[in-house]
Order: structure tokens, then C-alpha cells, then sequence
């Protein structure tokens, strides 16, 4: 279950960097003010959750609270997403890649409490063995 958990996370990880590298570079080449901002800095935030995650994985008992706090942005979006299909036109590929994010979300959450053996309630605010 531990390698199956780091490989999940590694892989979710190293995609972040691709998608973040997009969001740069479709920010950058719009060129529309505060659309290039937003989108680049959620790019490289986007690339440092990656990073993160990459980081934690090399010592998830003691940084299980970052692959588990990283569940919840993910858990988040899904509720962004979902508020946003009520309201506007969201595109397909968002709905994919949303209901991937569900699945990650989900196995962050439960995988870091799991694996680590740490309660839920330690880690969510940092605490670990």
C-alpha cells in the first residue's frame, strides 16, 4: 500500500509541472492583463504544489500533512468546478480532469492517514510521529 500511495502521489506530482508550464505559457501569450497574471501565478503555484508533493514523498510520516492538505485544494476545485457547471458553460476537459482530481483528492485524504498510521486529526493541522 506505501508504494502503491508514493507512486500515486509521484505521478500526480510530476504532472503538476506540465500543467503548470501551460498555464504560463497560454497566460504569457494572451496577453490579457489580469487574466496573465491570475493564470501565472496559479501556474506557478500550480508547479509548487508539484514540487511539494515530490518533496513529501521522500518522508511521508513526517510530511503526510502536505500530501493530505494538497487532497483538500484538490477537493476544493472539485467543489469549484461543480458550483461552476450550475452557473456558466464549463468545458469538458475541465469535467475530466475534475473527476480525476475527485479520485486524488480522495486517495490523499484517506492515504495519508492510512499509510502514515498518524490520525487524521494530527496531521490536518501538522503534526506527526
Amino acid at each position: 500500500m506505501n508504494k502503491i500511495f508514493k507512486t500515486i502521489v509521484l505521478i500526480a506530482g510530476i504532472l503538476n509541472f506540465p500543467i503548470g508550464i501551460m498555464m504560463i505559457v497560454q497566460a504569457i501569450s494572451s496577453k490579457a492583463g489580469e487574466a496573465l497574471i491570475t493564470n501565472s501565478v496559479a501556474g506557478a503555484f500550480i508547479i509548487f504544489a508539484g514540487a511539494s508533493l515530490i518533496w513529501a514523498i521522500q518522508e511521508v510520516n513526517t510530511r503526510a500533512s502536505i500530501i493530505l492538505w494538497n487532497g483538500f485544494v484538490r477537493l476544493f476545485n472539485v467543489f469549484l468546478v461543480s458550483y461552476a457547471t450550475t452557473v456558466g458553460d464549463v468545458p469538458q476537459e475541465m469535467i475530466y480532469t475534475t473527476g480525476m482530481d475527485l479520485v486524488l483528492a480522495i486517495v490523499f485524504i484517506i492515504g495519508s492517514v492510512k499509510v502514515t498510521g498518524i490520525p487524521f486529526s494530527k496531521l490536518i493541522v501538522g503534526k506527526t510521529n
